[in-house]
């Protein structure tokens, strides 16, 4: 008696391994690409964003748990700090092609706050609005990523009316290991004339 075998189920078993390998090698390929676009010497990243067709201008303001804080007009926050405003967006009027020069814009305005470190306490994150030009109001969105590995660890919505306002982003408390343990949007002020 003779018997036939078939080395087709060994094959398909290999190809779906295979198939398995290119998966995981593209998902792990994409989680690094996120790694490598962000700085290599952040922990934390706040940012703000909001429609690249909007005039208004917001400022997004950030207090360390340290005490130290940045704005548009105190980037660097002061002696000590370990937290500094990577990019202030001014609304349209610098987020434009010049007249008869063609391109690609990003389709939103954005301001970044990294932390280069972090303490024990409480960080708290406002929006200011520096301008409202147009008559809309201005949805943003406020985001606390953790860069390494990336995660994005907060994401929260908020809508201005009017020039002066000033609302709570989110506060997130973090340990002396560096790792957020609570997020609140207990309110605060921390644009100077609004104290």
């Amino acid at each position: 008696m003779r018997r036939f075998f078939s080395f087709r189920p060994f094959i398909d078993v290999l190809f779906c391994c295979l198939l398995m390998l290119v998966a995981i090698l593209f998902l792990l390929k994409t989680e690094e690409e996120k790694t490598k676009s962000r700085p290599p010497n952040v922990l934390y990243e706040v940012i703000l964003t909001w429609d690249a067709n909007s005039a208004d201008d917001l400022d997004l303001y950030v207090q360390a748990a340290s005490g130290h804080i940045v704005s548009f007009n105190r980037r660097e926050g002061g002696d000590g700090s370990l937290i500094s405003l990577d990019h202030d967006a001014l609304g349209r009027r610098n987020n434009q092609l010049p007249q008869g020069i063609e391109g690609k814009m990003v389709k939103f305005h954005e301001e970044i706050v990294s932390f280069r470190g972090v303490l024990a306490g409480e960080n708290i994150v406002t929006v200011h609005v520096y301008s409202k030009t147009d008559e809309e109001p201005v949805k943003c969105a406020i985001k606390l990523v953790k860069v390494k590995p990336f995660k994005e660890i907060v994401v929260k919505e908020r809508v201005f009316e009017s020039t002066g306002q000033e609302k709570i982003g989110f506060r997130f408390k973090t340990n002396a290991g560096g790792e957020v343990t609570e997020v609140n949007e207990l309110p605060a002020n921390l644009v100077p004339s609004a104290r």
